[in-house]
């Protein structure tokens, strides 16, 4: 029905609530969205799920939306910019964790091994200990994230809240946890 119009005709439709305009807009990007973040990211679930929640933000705020430049330069910068969010927030606590296992895998020596395991059982139980320190939501959606791997979508559903209240709290925890575990950064 909307194949044949441009960007900017299905984003006026789409400002007037037509469904079908945003369809399209969704159809001619979703595939190249997906293949943009999956070379970052290199997950399909994870390059699908932020190609939706972009879309979905679009969806929320369409009659309040204002695009100055081309369609696809600003959803290619919204897709941008929510791909650099997940990786920021799911970098922090991971590292940790990663390189005291890659130190512990990559050394035979039993010695370092132990030490290693050591570090790493002190490096759980303060995670554990910040944990516990955070705020009550902040908590909730910290572990909901890292020790569930509940998505941000799900994470949002679960307790109710808004996408963008999740990504405040797992901003809140990570900036928490770095200060908190900065004696463990080597």
């Amino acid at each position: 029905m909307y194949k044949g119009f441009t960007d900017e005709q299905l984003v006026e439709l789409l400002k007037q609530g037509k469904d079908k305009a945003f369809d399209e807009l969704y159809f001619r990007y979703r595939d190249l969205l997906v293949r943009f973040v999956y070379m970052r990211i290199k997950s399909v679930p994870v390059s699908e799920e932020i190609v939706q929640e972009v879309f979905t933000t679009i969806w929320e705020r369409r009659k309040t939306l204002v695009i100055q430049k081309k369609f696809s330069a600003y959803i290619y910068t919204s897709v941008r910019y929510v791909t650099l969010d997940y990786i920021k927030s799911h970098t922090i606590t991971d590292q940790y964790i990663k390189e005291v296992s890659d130190r512990s895998s990559n050394d035979h020596n039993s010695t370092n091994a132990t030490e290693d395991s050591i570090y790493y059982e002190e490096l759980q139980e303060a995670v554990d200990k910040a944990t516990l320190l955070l705020p009550k939501k902040s908590k909730e959606v910290f572990i909901l994230s890292r020790i569930k791997h509940y998505s941000n979508k799900e994470i949002a559903e679960e307790l109710n809240v808004s996408h963008e209240t999740v990504k405040y709290h797992i901003a809140y925890a990570l900036k928490f946890m770095r200060n908190y575990l900065g004696e463990f950064n080597y």
